[in-house]
């Protein structure tokens, strides 16, 4: 077979597309199939095409005699044998046949119909998104990948899966060890692999932070690295790209505008100045001075400003529930959304705290 063949090993993550129709499509199939690659089938085109054509009129779902002569249209002159596309994820050594990439983004995305309109969704399919960090940030990459609010995600964290990630990381034990973009990158996979998925499994450094930034609509900042963060920001005022920033802290969400006209008072909504964010791009440890800048400590919970007291000495890490996770990797998803699509949205920090809501106040 041809070198430019997909190798596959334990941390292959793309889905592998093949087209029935075309004779190296079924090469291909056979190939896998011979080599165990493919050990199991799911096909269910069948009920696939057949709830396309109910979407297209809703009316054959109270009367489907005319649901027949629906199908036929949906297939067109195509034979049913070659129709649609087989996606092999070789991870799990299943390969599984879908509807072609046009009529499955279709039908995929129709639930979301008005929440987004077919223009609006249209418009997102050529939107990328830049994502850094998969704690918060891979709620976020499968929030977009889910209401397929990008055509093209960029994944970059240089971290692999461990155990204690398990209270918040959307995994299973059986992908301990494994680099955490990864794990997010076939997720993605098996919900949409019509999607273009990139990954940085080195995170973003200063060797490839510009060719990650370039082409991106939004980049959402979810990591740790204090280096990562500079980087990300400076190069995002250069190239006019609004970055967003979730907190899992009383729902801290940051909106920042770089996109807009040359930002005259510094980072982070002024927060940071030129000089020293440029002096934070080769620092990998963080001060508490540094990280109040970045969160403020006055403004964090209570339970906040406790764990930060005794980060280093009783807690390993910043702790986070999956429900922050979850929720803030919601709202993130929603600001880029509305980011891509030309909304004039402030260049702001907004706390969307739930607790605050649900506490009774004497």
């Amino acid at each position: 077979m041809p070198s430019t063949l997909p190798i596959y090993n334990e941390k292959s993550w793309k889905a592998e597309i093949l087209d029935p129709s075309k004779e190296e499509g079924q090469i291909r199939f056979s190939t896998l199939k011979s080599s165990g690659v493919i050990s199991s089938e799911i096909d269910t085109l069948e009920s696939q095409v057949a709830e396309l054509a109910i979407t297209r009129d809703p009316t054959l779902k109270q009367d489907p005699s005319g649901l027949a002569t629906a199908i036929s249209q949906v297939i067109g002159n195509k034979d049913w044998d070659t129709f649609g596309r087989w996606v092999v994820f070789s991870w799990n050594k299943c390969a599984v046949r879908l509807l072609p990439p046009d009529d499955f983004a279709e039908l995929r995305t129709n639930r979301n119909r008005d929440r987004i309109t077919i223009q609006e969704q249209s418009t997102l399919s050529n939107k990328t998104v830049g994502i850094v960090g998969m704690s918060v940030g891979q709620s976020t990459a499968i929030t977009i990948a889910m209401e397929r609010s990008a055509g093209t995600i960029k994944l970059a964290d240089f971290d692999e899966l461990e155990l204690s990630n398990l209270n918040r990381i959307r995994a299973g034990i059986h992908e301990l060890g494994m680099p955490k973009c990864v794990i997010a990158a076939r997720t993605i996979a098996e919900v949409d692999p019509y999607l273009n998925i990139e990954i940085y499994p080195d995170g973003v450094k200063e060797e490839n932070v510009g060719d990650f930034m370039t082409g991106c609509d939004v980049v959402v900042d979810a990591c740790d690295g204090l280096s990562a963060k500079a980087m990300i920001r400076i190069e995002a005022l250069e190239k006019r790209i609004p970055i967003v920033m979730d907190t899992s802290d009383r729902g801290m969400l940051d909106i920042e505008r770089y996109d807009l006209t040359q930002i005259e008072d510094g980072f982070l909504h002024g927060r940071i100045d030129a000089s020293t964010m440029h002096s934070l791009r080769d620092r990998v440890n963080w001060d508490m001075e540094t990280l109040d800048l970045f969160i403020d400590f006055q403004s964090a919970s209570e339970r906040g400003q406790m764990s930060l007291a005794q980060m280093g000495t009783v807690l390993v890490g910043w702790p986070q529930l999956h429900s922050d996770v979850a929720s803030g990797g919601a709202f993130a998803a929603e600001t880029c959304r509305r980011l891509m699509l030309g909304e004039n949205l402030p260049d702001t920090r907004l706390y969307l705290e739930l607790d605050e809501q649900l506490t009774v106040k004497n």
